[in-house]
């Protein structure tokens, strides 16, 4: 088939969705369908990895004033490239990874060329609300551009029965949403193959510590501030944040307030390779983000065969099983947080086992397995279409 595949967001931008966007072209492509994707040209130096048929087409763009080091593109910026992209290909189908500029410039385009679309969903409402002031009435102006989008849309992924549970709430017909998730690369996420010793010494991480791992936006919807918290309530603990965002100088500065300087490491430079090797040296992972439609570095964590400590909000409960491969804690609850982390810390059996579990769990998500599933889908509704 020939996809188009448009997101707001791509690498070298550290996000759900640019990894997300990431794991479904090099799936497509690798499968042998030729891949177009539209995405903002990146503000920071970064060259691209040739794959074959993966075709990157970038649109004009400019530094999101939100997040750090990502790329956007404003309407009409990008338009002539979308237009000319859809009118020289003959495209099967049409992925739109979000509702932004280059989102709804892509559907009216694709509406007029009567394309089959797929619409994904990768963000909550609550988290949509919390970049603005005004919460409730932010929520709701929200929620009416869901109302009025995502109709539009031949099919819609979201990647839990979570997220298809919030949306169905909004705009209802369940039979048009699809619960695919993102997926993990079991092969590369996996349990530590090398001594950690050895992987410490390499990032200047004391080989004898407990370590407890946050990986991602080290933004304000993120809650990282509770686990700061937690960390002072521990002893002999010590905690990788790795990351860019806009909330890292206050983090710091909370951190040196709390005298937690010298057991936190700052990581910001991130590889795959380093990604990988963080999760294969820490003993557990922590994120009490309340806002997560899934959470792929929580996949990844899990695949890695790490315990995870999560908040118990949004999709986490999906991945984190309360007391099989992790515990869930209430979202803002440092005290309960630091409990488990310590509790963890001082049980390296429990941490053994429950690694196990957490392995296991990710099985499921494989990304060779889950995305056959949206391959199928556009399959599916590129036949419908053609029917009508």
């Amino acid at each position: 088939m020939n996809i188009l595949l448009v997101s707001e967001v791509y690498l070298p931008t550290v996000s759900g969705v640019a990894s997300s966007t990431d794991s479904i072209a090099r799936f497509l492509a690798k499968r042998g369908h030729q891949v177009y994707l539209v995405c903002p040209r990146p503000v920071i130096p970064y060259t691209p990895e040739a794959i074959p048929n993966l075709h990157l087409i970038y649109t004009p763009s400019l530094s999101d004033p939100f997040f750090v080091n990502k790329p956007m593109t404003l309407i009409p910026l990008g338009l002539g490239e979308i237009v000319q992209t859809i009118a020289t290909h003959a495209f099967d189908v049409v992925h739109i990874q979000e509702p932004g500029a280059l989102g709804i410039m892509t559907l009216i385009v694709a509406k007029l060329y009567r394309l089959p679309i797929v619409g994904a969903m990768h963000f909550s409402v609550e988290q949509f609300a919390s970049f603005l002031p005004w919460k409730t009435i932010s929520m709701s102006l929200m929620k009416l551009y869901i109302r009025l989008m995502y109709p539009h849309y031949g099919a819609i992924m979201v990647p839990t029965a979570t997220a298809k549970g919030d949306l169905v709430k909004i705009i209802g017909h369940p039979e048009r949403i699809y619960p695919i998730s993102n997926g993990v690369d079991t092969s590369l996420y996996r349990p530590r193959r090398v001594p950690g010793a050895l992987l410490r010494k390499k990032y200047h991480i004391d080989p004898g510590a407990v370590v407890f791992l946050y990986l991602g936006r080290l933004d304000a919807d993120k809650n990282i501030e509770t686990m700061l918290k937690a960390l002072a309530h521990t002893s002999r603990i010590h905690v990788i944040l790795a990351g860019v965002g806009k909330q890292k100088e206050l983090l710091q500065l909370l951190a040196h307030q709390l005298l937690l300087s010298r057991r936190i490491r700052w990581i910001d430079q991130l590889s795959t390779q380093s990604i990988v090797e963080l999760y294969q040296l820490s003993d557990g992972f922590i994120i009490m983000s309340p806002i997560e439609t899934q959470s792929i570095v929580t996949l990844q964590a899990v695949a890695c065969g790490l315990p995870v400590i999560a908040a118990n909000a949004g999709a986490l409960p999906e991945l984190v099983h309360h007391g099989k491969n992790g515990y869930l804690v209430d979202t803002y609850d440092d005290g309960t947080l630091a409990e488990k982390m310590t509790y963890l810390a001082s049980h390296p059996d429990v941490r053994v086992r429950m690694g196990k579990e957490s392995r296991s769990i990710s099985l499921a998500h494989r990304k060779s397995r889950v995305l056959q599933k949206l391959e199928v889908l556009y399959g599916d509704l590129k036949k419908s279409q053609s029917w009508s």
